[in-house]
Parts: structure tokens; C-alpha cells; sequence
């Protein structure tokens, strides 16, 4: 039977990689650190999986063929990369330098006993990862392993948007190895990457123009929910969805989208709009599914990281501006964002004690790399002020 080498079994790993493996026959050999997890998985040799249908259905699944290894069992794991047919990871980006000995010990021993071509599947949130981690997996290689890593392993970025909550107890389970996920089925990856053939897997869908899909994920969904979380935070809703029914809040996500897809199309011209404007009406009713319980904090924490020069609210500004599009909108999404002030979110805490100390136009140079003094520098700190009054306004009525 064919199998397949997950590193990582968190949400992502059982609530889609899991999944996608299973449904292809495969066995999965999930590779995790966390040794109750490993342990309960070898014990059942199974996991549960509560599906999310955009129509509010669900489906509840028993994701079986599953063993596990302790990210210690550096041996066995060796052993389970030479005799795979092909490996993901969805680890974080922290921890890909913890794996990359791991993996070029299975890489060594394939070069040796199985020298057929192997693809490894990138389920991280970093440009450029496969170069990336091809670098970190190269120094622990022989000369040997090295030319065969060369030749016949791919490092191939993928584009993940399917939705995975927190779990807590909000669902009313308390299995440490249950998981909830949407039942979004695609799993773009950059086909220029492949070495050889991959199996056929359901969910892979090969991009050729892999930037466009990378572009597409962070200024449609990550900027969209960017929008939605912090605006819904400062007008009091607890869930993405409740954001989503709020007009106001709507018609600026409305405006953010069109000026991003403006931008797209200029920048991507073999971009089909009909496709284009379905994926987005298809995002909009997974935004809208009430079942997943997606909390406007959990989407909004770290609201540094979303207002870098390269992430989705900055990001989408900057490539408006590239395609001579005018960002107003994002621009008040980039207000409400610097306006977070979730107590429980050590970026929040210290965003905030970055503005009282600096000042917002000192904020919008230093950490957006945008100019205070331009026309969107300005739109964003009208749409800070703005929001900063009317949150002032909630809390004190």
C-alpha cells in the first residue's frame, strides 16, 4: 500500500493533509513532536475529522491507516522517507530547520535503496519556501546525497487556504486528537518545482503560474479576513461571520476586493475573471459559514506581522499602487488594523504602546514602510482616527 510522510500533526496535517491522504488510499506516517499525540495515534490508528460544509452541514469522517513517529525516531523516520512516495510538512516556518536533518537522513538512505524521485510538499506561509528549505536540508547531505537531492527531490511550495479553527471546547469534544476543518478541497502547488511524477492525490491542483496562486491566497482570503477581523473586532462581533453580515463592514471588504482584483488582472492578463469573481463568491460563503466559529481574534492576532510591507493589508496596498490602482479601502482596513488593541495579543499590547509612544505616522514608517504624508498614508490615519473614536464611543456607552 502507498504512503505518505507528514511532518507535523496539527491542524493542518490531520485536518487536511490527513485527509487528503486518506481519501487517496494512502497510508500516512504522521512525524510529530508533540509524544501524546504520537502515542494516541499509534493506539487507534485513527483520528476524527468533522467536515464543515459551506451549506452548514457536516460531515463527521474516522480518518484511519495513520501511524505516528516521534520526531525523536530519527532512524525510522529515515527508513519512512526512503519508502514513501511523497512527503508534506506543516510544521511552521520556526521549526522547518528542526526537520531538515530528519529529512536528509531519509534523503541519504533514498539515494542508496530507492533512487526514485521524491516530492516534498511545503505546507508553510513563506515565499520562496522551497529554496529555503532546500538550503537547510543540503549541509546535513554527503556528496553523494547531495547530487542525488539535486536531481531527483523536489521542493515544492504549496498555497493552503483551508480553513482550520481552534478548537477549545466551543465544538463540545475533549479528544486531544479530534479536529474540525471546512471541507475546501484545493491544494494549489508550484508544478514548475516537481521532480519526476507525483501520485495522484485528490486536492493537488498544479499551478504554472505559481506567484499568481501565492497572490491571489494573501490578497483575496488573508486580506479579506484581515478586513473582516479587524473591522469586526472594533464594532463588537465575536465571529468572522458576524462581520461578514454587518453592511458597513461589507460594502469597505467589497471595495478592498475590487481594488485588489483591479490590480490582479492588470498584473496577471491571462487571469479568467468568470473564474476569478466565482472564487471569490465561493470565499465570501466560506467567510459566511457560521459553524466555524472563526473568531475575529483568532483571525486578527499578530497584527504586526499583517501590517509588514509585504503581508496582506501593506502587501495589497503596495500592489494596488504598483498597477496604478488607488487602495482606499484597504487603506481603512490598515486603520482599523492599527487599532487593535486585543489584551491578550502581545502584538496588540505593543502596536498600541508603539502609537502612544511614536506616534501613527512614525507606526506607518517604520513598520508598514508607507509614507505618513502620502494620499494612502493619510487615508490611513482619517480611517485610524475614525476608528479609534467610534471604538472609544462603544466602550464608554
Amino acid at each position: 500500500m502507498s504512503y505518505g510522510v507528514q511532518f507535523g500533526a496539527g491542524n493542518i496535517g490531520r485536518g487536511f493533509i490527513g485527509h487528503l491522504l486518506w481519501e487517496s488510499g494512502f497510508t500516512t506516517l504522521f512525524v510529530e513532536a508533540n509524544e501524546e499525540i504520537v502515542r494516541k495515534l499509534n493506539e487507534r490508528g485513527s483520528y476524527p475529522l468533522r467536515l464543515l460544509e459551506k451549506d452548514g452541514t457536516e460531515r463527521h469522517l474516522s480518518i484511519d491507516r495513520v501511524q505516528a513517529l516521534s520526531s525523536k525516531e530519527a532512524e525510522k523516520i529515515g527508513r519512512a522517507i526512503a519508502r514513501a512516495e511523497i512527503v508534506f510538512t506543516a510544521v511552521g516556518v520556526k521549526n522547518l530547520p528542526l526537520i531538515a536533518p530528519l529529512l536528509a537522513r531519509g534523503i541519504e538512505e533514498r539515494s542508496t535503496e530507492n533512487p526514485r524521485y521524491l516530492n516534498v510538499f511545503l505546507c508553510e506561509n513563506l515565499r520562496d519556501v522551497g529554496t529555503l528549505f532546500a538550503a537547510q536540508v543540503m549541509p546535513y547531505l554527503s556528496p553523494r546525497g547531495k547530487e542525488f537531492c539535486r536531481e531527483k527531490v523536489g521542493f515544492v511550495a504549496t498555497v493552503v487556504a483551508r480553513m482550520v479553527p481552534v478548537i477549545g471546547e466551543r465544538y463540545g469534544v475533549k479528544d486531544p486528537l479530534f479536529i474540525v476543518a471546512e471541507s475546501y478541497h484545493r491544494l494549489p502547488f508550484d508544478a514548475q518545482a516537481v521532480k519526476g511524477e507525483i501520485p495522484e492525490i485528490t486536492g493537488l491542483v498544479p499551478a504554472f503560474d505559481f506567484q499568481a496562486e501565492v497572490d491571489k491566497k494573501l490578497f483575496f482570503h488573508n486580506l479579506g479576513h484581515a478586513v473582516l477581523a479587524y473591522l469586526g473586532y472594533l464594532k463588537g462581533h465575536a465571529y468572522i461571520h458576524e462581520a461578514l453580515c454587518d453592511e458597513e463592514i461589507k460594502t469597505i471588504l467589497d471595495g478592498a476586493w475590487h481594488e485588489v482584483w483591479q490590480a490582479l488582472k492588470r498584473k496577471y492578463p491571462a487571469l479568467n475573471e468568470e473564474e476569478e469573481m466565482a472564487r471569490l463568491r465561493d470565499l465570501e460563503e466560506r467567510f459566511a459559514n457560521p459553524a466555524m466559529m472563526d473568531t475575529v481574534e483568532r483571525v486578527g492576532r499578530d497584527p504586526l506581522r499583517k501590517l509588514k510591507p509585504q503581508d496582506r493589508l501593506v502587501g495589497g496596498i503596495t500592489l494596488c499602487l504598483s498597477q496604478g490602482i488607488l487602495p482606499l479601502h484597504i487603506a481603512t482596513g490598515c486603520g482599523a488594523a492599527l487599532c487593535y488593541d486585543a489584551p491578550d495579543d502581545g502584538e496588540a499590547v505593543l502596536l498600541q504602546k508603539m502609537l502612544r509612544e511614536q506616534g501613527v505616522e512614525k507606526v506607518l514608517r517604520e513598520v508598514c514602510a508607507l509614507d505618513p504624508w502620502g494620499e494612502v498614508g493619510q487615508k490611513i490615519i482619517a480611517a485610524h482616527r475614525l476608528w479609534s473614536e467610534k471604538r472609544m464611543r462603544r466602550v464608554n456607552s
